[in-house]
């Protein structure tokens, strides 16, 4: 693995004693740490791999208050879901889009049950639309008949059809890069964050501080930290956390498999929701100029690190597609991408269901009846309600810590690229700053970067290169991330903070080209590069010549 020159020596994490040490770099403990930021800690997060590269990659990109929730009459769940849509869609505008979902209806009784949970949830999101930019507002649902249906969605089966119901939720474009705009935005406040930093011994201190040992996975080099308090957040990996910290869970950490698959565009404008044959619920997503199929969801007994997506799982959910969406046809060659994660669900001891039908709640668990006072674990959750989490967490550590007189504010204080009104004011101002820019280049790079789009377009350069989905990315996006947000492979720019390779890899001309750019940027040598592009492309399936 390449060193990055761009990234600080760990020894630098020496010589201070952090208010609280954060383990693990998905969503929940990137909210953890810009939300004690705010409210005055000293904060220190680590992440064994890169940021965003567990559970909070292998989303469905979405942003949603959880309608099905209501089956099992989960309201808190939903009704929470549906307050931090709203809410991210206030602080970070640039990261989601207002996305329909259209579901086929083909039986009577589901006609009904349909209705009376779309009356509830939108009774639920009575405040969807505060406070919110009027390009980012959530319209309430309708119904179709048959007729109606065919029109809208002419590639749905008709076999039996009875009408649809259209509801509304938000797209997550790129959830890797949306995790780490956390990470960033409390770095801006004086927080430290590294990535490829790997906990590997916890102790306690006679002072009641924790002493972690970590290591540098590039350079293989060990320090030791102190914190006042420590917070698990490692997600599928949390009671590997615990144990080592020398305790045991009381409730049961469940690991939930998900695959997707990203494809050639097989539908339209909308999300449409079909139900699979075992009942449960597949999503085909309309996804950058693709469409983006999923999830699976099966329990997951191996060692968290061991998870792969099989060519026999990215097969079985391209049969279900071809049941449940019958135009589609689609073979593995239409595959252009595909990701999996493992979701951590919370089992309480006695509690069994299946993995689909466990619940998505989450839990705080306090160490101090362990021995452990300051030690805190989040657990479970979903991505839509991580920043609640983390509000709730933080809560028990300034308690913990005696700090109890300054408040959470994260849902109203924007990220780093969410301080802007409207995309169009946005667009408007940038224009007037680079006059020089062509416009398309403007919108595009506002659309991903919000108002960090004029850190970007301050170093304008000439090179463009084509993706895969025929959107483009340019070279000072390329400089910019590389030089600032911690990329050490190539998988960290493709895949996560730059989401390039998602839609499928660029040809091989200008993947090419990415990748002499990444090198240049970066410093690999020759060997280094032809290694980060082996251990790219082995995230693709290989296509027929």
């Amino acid at each position: 693995m390449n060193a990055n020159k761009f990234r600080s020596n760990i020894q630098s994490l020496k010589d201070r004693v952090y208010d609280v040490l954060i383990i693990g770099g998905g969503i929940t403990g990137a909210n953890i740490l810009w939300d004690s930021t705010l409210r005055g800690l000293k904060g220190l997060l680590v992440e064994k791999s890169d940021y965003a590269s567990g559970t909070s990659q292998a989303t469905s990109k979405l942003i949603h208050g959880g309608l099905r929730y209501l089956k099992n009459f989960e309201l808190g769940l939903v009704r929470e879901s549906l307050r931090e849509r709203r809410i991210l869609a206030k602080i970070s505008p640039h990261a989601v889009e207002t996305l329909g979902f259209f579901i086929p209806i083909y039986d009577m009784k589901t006609k009904f049950m349909l209705g009376a949970g779309m009356l509830m949830y939108d009774k639920l999101s009575y405040d969807k639309n505060k406070d919110i930019s009027t390009d980012r507002l959530i319209p309430k649902y309708r119904s179709y008949s048959r007729e109606e249906a065919i029109y809208e969605a002419p590639e749905i089966s008709r076999a039996r059809l009875r009408g649809a119901y259209l509801y509304y939720d938000y797209t997550n474009i790129n959830p890797e890069r949306h995790t780490t705009e956390f990470i960033f935005s409390a770095r801006e406040q004086g927080a430290v964050a590294r990535n490829y930093t790997q906990v590997i011994k916890i102790a306690r201190l006679e002072t009641g501080n924790f002493l972690v040992d970590l290591k540098d996975v590039l350079s293989g080099e060990l320090i030791s930290v102190e914190s006042r308090t420590l917070v698990n957040s490692a997600g599928p990996w949390a009671d590997y956390i615990e144990d080592m910290a020398g305790i045991k869970m009381d409730a049961k950490l469940v690991r939930s498999k998900g695959i997707h698959i990203v494809t050639r565009k097989i539908s339209g404008n909308k999300c449409i929701v079909l139900q699979k044959r075992d009942g449960s619920h597949l999503f085909v997503i309309p996804w950058r100029n693709k469409t983006l199929i999923g999830t699976t969801d099966t329990s997951f007994n191996e060692e968290p690190d061991a998870m792969r997506v099989t060519k026999k799982e990215i097969l079985d959910l391209i049969d279900e597609v071809n049941y449940s969406f019958g135009l589609a046809k689609l073979s593995i060659d239409d595959v252009d991408y595909f990701y999996g994660g493992l979701r951590p669900l919370v089992e309480d001891p006695g509690e069994k269901s299946d993995t689909y039908n466990a619940s998505r709640k989450s839990e705080i668990l306090d160490h101090k009846e362990k021995g452990l006072p300051g030690f805190f674990s989040a657990l479970g959750g979903k991505y839509t309600t991580s920043r609640a989490v983390a509000e709730n967490l933080v809560n028990h550590l300034t308690k913990y810590l005696g700090n109890t007189n300054v408040s959470c504010t994260t849902d109203r204080t924007p990220l780093i690229s969410g301080r802007y009104n409207t995309l169009k004011e946005l667009v408007d101002d940038l224009q007037k700053k680079f006059p020089e820019i062509e416009g398309e280049k403007l919108e595009t790079i506002a659309k991903r970067y919000g108002s960090q789009a004029e850190k970007i377009l301050k170093n304008s350069r000439r090179n463009v290169y084509s993706l895969a989905n025929y959107e483009k990315i340019y070279e000072e996006e390329i400089e910019y991330i590389c030089s600032n947000e911690d990329i050490v492979t190539a998988r960290d720019f493709y895949l996560r903070r730059s989401g390039v390779g998602i839609p499928g890899l660029p040809v091989e001309e200008e993947h090419k080209k990415i990748m002499q750019k990444l090198a240049t940027i970066l410093s690999w040598d020759k060997a280094g590069l032809e290694e980060e592009d082996r251990v790219l492309r082995a995230c693709y399936i290989p296509k027929e010549t």
